[in-house]
């Protein structure tokens, strides 16, 4: 009975570490033209939070984007968009519109998430699972003032 226990809660551990991989970390990602060097894409997918402006994505391209090609088909259960105020900016930059689409291809476009008044610093969209190799930002709304033309993006998880 003990022995059987313990394989159940390895089990459930194991199962606990798959559903939590991110699938984005680290993988090849494009996006609109950047504010300044350092501001790159590439850091929405670093896994890193540390700064204001060594870990984000910055653009003033509206609408703004961001593609993550996870190297493989992956099956997307939640997708995780940490803004602004999640890398120590005020909640006053943090994204208030934007969309969410998966693609097997990199061409025909699922949309999965629409956020018209988003406020939070990190927000967490649990999906239906749906097979994708494709990931993409979509900012209509770069921040919380209509005036503030950056959209500021610190990290995007698939999960």
């Amino acid at each position: 009975m003990k022995r059987m226990g313990m394989a159940m809660v390895l089990l459930l551990v194991a199962s606990s570490a798959i559903a939590a991989e991110n699938f984005a970390l680290h993988r090849p990602v494009t996006g609109s033209p950047i504010c300044k060097p350092g501001e790159e894409a590439i850091k929405a997918v670093d896994g890193r939070l540390s700064s204001k402006t060594e870990h984000k994505f910055c653009t003033l391209e509206k609408p703004a984007w961001l593609q993550i090609d996870l190297q493989a088909r992956r099956q997307v259960r939640e997708l995780v968009v940490k803004h602004a105020g999640a890398g120590g900016e005020a909640v006053a930059m943090n994204t208030r519109a934007y969309t969410l689409a998966l693609s097997e291809d990199g061409r025909q476009w699922r949309q999965v998430v629409s956020v018209r008044d988003n406020r939070d610093s990190v927000r967490r969209h649990a999906i239906a699972p749906t097979w994708a190799r494709y990931v993409r930002l979509e900012v209509r709304e770069p921040a919380q003032d209509p005036a503030d033309p950056a959209t500021r993006i610190y990290e995007v998880e698939v999960r």
